[in-house]
């Protein structure tokens, strides 16, 4: 039995710089997913974004996204442009420093052309914000997943690395209703993770009188770990010889209300380009020529 739907794998997705290595491969430094934005007017009419961590896209002017295919070679990989011919953006950013999310529309023409293989994680349908994480009881102990693709781990087919955990502290981000909210997940996670998804664990079962999370839901945006020092003191002279930074295990998490804000925000930029009635900037969406297997 399936826990996570494969709409949501899917929806994952490899992030590359361009720097290739000797055999012309790519370098994967990052993780994110797809999500989409059912119109007000419309709902049967969506809207498509990637969603990723600032530090991921940092310095770059383009990235590369990896796409399982149906047809020909088993994978593709496609160049996005974040910035246009006059260096404006081509994403939204979260304008709080603290929040670590991008969000960046795009037409998924290519995609379909190409018959790529993708999905989508729906802003409505698939997501818990954190008011109704407290509702349907996820939290401190509730299992999550970790989706994305850590140490370069991206060979032949995109498959996401799946890590199980559970959610560490979340009570702070209920109560406290802080401008920057966090909580945190007691998950491995390592460089190449950041940007990637964390999906809510159905559970069948709770301690009566309290609520259940009975879906696999979209919860949050993997950010980074907390790192743990460790402090080499000469015994000497008392001073510090060695700091030696460890993994905690601790892995800070944006809760979806932030993705929600970010996308609104670039789903604005659009429309107002759109109602400019200038030709719209969409990012394109290119194979890459140089891609290899």
């Amino acid at each position: 039995m399936a826990i996570i739907p494969e709409q949501f794998m899917n929806a994952v997705v490899a992030i590359g710089n361009n720097q290739f290595d000797a055999n012309g491969n790519i370098s994967w430094i990052g993780s994110g997913f797809i999500v989409c934005r059912k119109e007000r007017q419309n709902s049967s009419l969506l809207t498509y974004y990637i969603v990723t961590n600032k530090h991921v896209i940092v310095n770059l002017r383009q990235f590369y996204l990896r796409f399982n295919s149906l047809c020909g070679d088993f994978i593709k990989d496609y160049c996005f442009c974040l910035y246009d011919n006059m260096g404006t953006p081509l994403f939204s950013a979260h304008p709080n420093a603290g929040t670590d999310i991008i969000a960046i529309q795009f037409v998924p023409h290519d995609l379909i052309n190409n018959m790529s293989i993708w999905g989508a994680f729906d802003l409505e349908d698939h997501t818990l914000t954190l008011e109704e994480m407290r509702t349907t009881g996820v939290e401190e102990g509730s299992l999550v997943y970790a989706l994305g693709f850590p140490m370069n781990l991206v060979d032949g087919i995109k498959a996401p690395i799946c890590r199980l955990g559970c959610v560490s502290r979340i009570k702070d981000a209920f109560i406290l209703q802080k401008s920057n909210p966090i909580f945190l997940i007691d998950a491995q996670t390592f460089p190449g993770n950041s940007g990637g998804p964390i999906i809510s664990r159905p559970e069948q079962m709770s301690i009566v009188g309290t609520p259940t999370n009975s879906h696999a839901n979209l919860i949050g945006i993997l950010s980074a770990y907390l790192p743990y020092k460790d402090v080499l003191i000469s015994q000497q002279t008392g001073e510090v010889q060695m700091i030696q930074t460890e993994n905690s295990g601790l892995t800070i998490v944006h809760p979806v209300d932030r993705i929600k804000e970010v996308v609104e925000m670039e789903w604005q930029r659009n429309e107002q380009i759109r109602l400019s009635q200038q030709p719209q900037q969409f990012p394109p969406l290119i194979k890459s020529e140089g891609a290899t297997v």
